[in-house]
């Protein structure tokens, strides 16, 4: 049994070559022009026109919360325990504060428009400090429906500090798209993480220039003390900031943390963290994939995980 406290936030690429069998999945962004009714590859400029153009106000409130995929079993064993690696440290911002442990700006909304069904979503996520300065993490089923013959998501865009329809350090369209084509191929929940690069903001920022950045860690035990953060739809509709920490433990014969924190659709993508701290900074060691059974699940964070992160995280439009 885990311990766990829930708080509600104030009102106020190219494929690499990876470890086993499995690889770096990556495509650059696509967008729906509405006006022209067709997908398209876009530029900077243009990205920011077309998907601002289409998340009005009223499709950012109308948003279904995303649901994790249901839990299936993959054959896949659970990974061998390595020792933990640090591959980036956190950051704060350059202008502002992150604000504190129960409000982070680092944390944000995710929305998209799914092209298998054309309706439109919205998860978590927390952005990343690396050289770029433009990295989000987040689930995989939040950037890829998954699975052979899956599809990448149109339009998405990250907005940090979201709450209740605010967007206080505007919206950052995706550039590029890194997922494991354990998930983009096979469909393995076990690997349903996104890492995404963002485009700047409205004002021409880069991301975590402008919220901060969360730091970045893979490998290490099962049993772990970590913060997660996200925008659970079954909590304040979704529109606040939700927290719960407490002790991982490991998903019965599988490679992925559990934690009993009931957070529902939209907590997907939100960043499990450890060494938390009060100014809402951490170090990523996995993403919100799902609730199964009453609890909480998150990918174990291992080598090939690194390797793409590695593939992502000093990629510049």
């Amino acid at each position: 049994m885990v311990s766990t406290v829930l708080v509600a936030a104030p009102a106020t690429a190219a494929p690499a070559a990876t470890s086993g069998a499995e690889s770096a999945a990556g495509a650059a962004a696509l967008v729906w022009d509405e006006a022209a009714q067709a997908k398209r590859r876009v530029s900077a400029g243009q990205a920011e026109k077309i998907v601002n153009d289409y998340w009005t106000k009223e499709r950012l409130a109308s948003a279904t919360p995303a649901d994790a995929p249901t839990h299936t079993t993959s054959g896949r064993p659970p990974v061998e325990v390595k020792e933990t690696v640090t591959a980036s440290a956190p950051a704060a911002p350059k202008d502002a504060s992150t604000r504190d442990a129960w409000f982070s700006y680092t944390t944000g909304k995710i929305f998209f428009l799914n092209p298998k069904d054309n309706l439109t979503y919205s998860c978590s996520g927390g952005a990343v400090n690396t050289g770029s300065k433009r990295l989000v993490s987040t689930a995989g089923h939040c950037v890829h429906t998954g699975g052979s013959g899956g599809a990448w998501m149109l339009n998405w865009i990250f907005i940090p500090g979201y709450d209740h329809g605010s967007e206080p350090r505007g919206r950052f369209p995706a550039y590029w798209y890194h997922s494991s084509t354990g998930w983009t191929v096979d469909g393995n929940w076990q690997r349903d993480f996104g890492l995404v690069v963002t485009y700047d903001n409205g004002s021409g920022q880069r991301l975590v220039d402008t919220v901060g950045g969360h730091g970045f860690r893979v490998n290490g035990g099962f049993s772990r003390f970590v913060h997660i953060a996200g925008y659970p739809g079954n909590r304040d509709g979704g529109e606040v900031q939700w927290y719960c920490w407490g002790t991982t433990d490991q998903w019965p014969s599988a490679s992925a943390y559990r934690l009993g924190c009931d957070f529902g659709g939209g907590s997907s993508g939100g960043p499990w963290l450890e060494d938390y701290q009060p100014n809402g900074l951490g170090y990523v060691i996995s993403a919100m994939q799902g609730l199964l059974n009453g609890a909480n699940s998150g990918p174990y964070y291992d080598n090939h995980v690194l390797d793409v992160f590695n593939a992502a995280k000093d990629q510049t439009p």
